[in-house]
């Protein structure tokens, strides 16, 4: 194991992380909020020097990076950056308590979108736009690293990364690198200006755009407000959401290739078909069951389904507030349930959803077909195919340990949490939620907890032990397993 690129790799983190943190400080310069711009100050200048020093202790030593060191950089980056990114709501007294701070910045930097804060409307701006901003900074980390990881996962289907990097072979590796890198930067943040710009002429006020569009493009979920489902009463609004949150959850590189000049580059591809025939069943079918058990009008109701539905499946988290006409909030358990099985299919492999992905869901579908047609022809032998591609036996076994490890693990949460106390629905809500990184919808899905006036779970309130593990699913989530589970072998360290 080669461990100086690991902590070069993590030094920069830290510097661009250092770097970030002087945008809120814009925000903080007014005379009642000196001790939170001092915060960020403090934090930018610790962060920068641990960061910085990395960098130049390690210039010297920088070798290629490997399959072992990928993976041990991305586990690093996603445990260590979060703990840097947790001090100005720390020092600050946005979130007193460290192990809250904690949850607070790695729910962001993994797009979970799950709250310790409890009454968001006395937040201060700069605060607001520092969760919006990891969220923002961890989706884009995790494009890159997904794109690194892509061929150990094994999966077919094209890798943002490289399809960046093949239009410049005249340039040297590193230079090839960097420019897939900024490649990807340039869309990304394209995407970003033009969700911002949008939800601002729209109706929603600058500063509200500017934390919402970092959310939405990232699927996060982080808002601005306790009552956002009253944030988003503009239809046009909602419209926006939906379209950049489906942009957020769409494979990358097809973004990438539709930018160089391939126009059809999304219905080209299976997984982004796939997608939106999700969207579309998913909208349905809780139509169905909301107009079945639900005294909401037709039009409320489809506008309520589709809403849903599309956060749902893109992991995003936010929610519209099933409302009945006596003004109560709450959710049929038929709903729940679909939402839940929607949260947990994903979005796109390369895309900052979380979940089991399509791809994979759409490799077992096909196995299983194959499975039943074998038991009325036994010996007829039918080859797998995707995107007209042949699916080979490794890519098969990949989708396959893929999804046993994702169900072991949400069992074992949902264990894991009830035990802590919680009711089998709330502790197996949490689990699929965090899980999929989408945590911020389960303050919605979990109608049964009381927290002051409001019939909703706080991630605040939950005790400590809670949080650690769920620390723990929305990290393994965020980074697919075999990262994190490939470090712990042995065999990985004796090499």
């Amino acid at each position: 194991m080669l461990f100086a690129p690991v902590f070069t790799l993590l030094g920069w983190a830290l510097v661009i992380l250092s770097v970030l943190m002087a945008v809120p400080i814009l925000f903080a310069l007014g005379p009642t909020e000196t001790a939170i711009a001092l915060s960020f100050a403090v934090s930018a200048i610790v962060t920068l020097f641990l960061g910085g020093g990395m960098v130049l202790a390690m210039r010297s030593d920088m070798t290629t990076l490997g399959r072992r060191e990928t993976f041990l950089t991305a586990t690093l980056v996603w445990i260590v950056v979060p703990a840097f990114a947790a001090m100005p709501f720390f020092f600050s007294d946005a979130i007193p308590s460290a192990t809250n701070a904690y949850f607070e910045a790695l729910s962001g930097f993994t797009t979970n979108g799950a709250s310790t804060i409890p009454d968001l409307d006395i937040q201060s701006k700069s605060i607001l736009l520092w969760r919006a901003l990891t969220q923002w900074a961890g989706g884009f980390s995790l494009i890159i690293f997904l794109s690194i990881l892509a061929t150990t996962f094994n999966l077919p289907g094209n890798n943002p990364l490289t399809r960046a990097i093949a239009k410049s072979k005249r340039r040297r590796v590193t230079g090839r690198g960097a420019f897939g890198l900024l490649s990807m930067l340039k869309i990304y943040a394209l995407l970003t200006g033009v969700c911002i710009v949008a939800l601002w002429l729209v109706g929603m006020p600058a500063f509200d755009a500017l934390c919402y569009g970092f959310s939405t493009i990232s699927t996060g979920g982080f808002t601005t407000s306790n009552s956002a489902g009253t944030a988003f009463a503009n239809r046009a609004i909602e419209v926006v959401l939906m379209i950049f949150m489906v942009l957020g959850a769409v494979n990358f590189s097809l973004h990438w290739s539709f930018f160089n000049g391939d126009r059809k580059s999304y219905f080209k591809d299976p997984e982004y078909r796939y997608l939106l025939l999700a969207i579309g069943i998913g909208s349905f079918m809780l139509f169905w069951l909301m107009l079945s058990e639900t005294d909401m009008s037709i039009s409320e109701t489809m506008r309520y389904a589709i809403f849903n539905a599309v956060s749902a499946i893109t992991t995003t988290g936010y929610n519209l507030p099933l409302v009945s006409d006596t003004g109560e909030y709450y959710w049929p358990i038929g709903a729940l349930l679909l939402v839940l099985v929607l949260i947990t299919l994903g979005g796109s492999t390369g895309s900052t959803a979380g979940g089991v992905k399509l791809l994979r869901v759409s490799i077992l579908l096909k196995l299983s077909s194959a499975e039943l047609r074998r038991l009325s022809f036994p010996s007829s032998v039918s080859a797998l195919t995707y995107g007209g591609v042949k699916i080979v036996r490794g890519q098969i076994l990949s989708a396959w340990s893929f999804f046993a490890f994702y169900c072991v693990a949400m069992a074992l949460v949902t264990a894991a949490i009830a035990f802590n106390g919680l009711d089998f629905q709330s502790a197996l809500s949490l689990a699929v939620t965090n899980l999929a990184n989408a945590g911020s919808a389960a303050q919605q899905l979990i109608t049964d907890v009381e927290f002051g006036s409001e019939n909703f779970i706080s991630y605040d309130a939950l005790p400590n032990a809670t949080k650690w593990i769920l620390c723990v699913t929305m990290l393994v989530g965020r980074l697919e397993f075999f990262a994190v589970l490939t470090l712990l072998n042995p065999a990985v360290w004796r090499r």
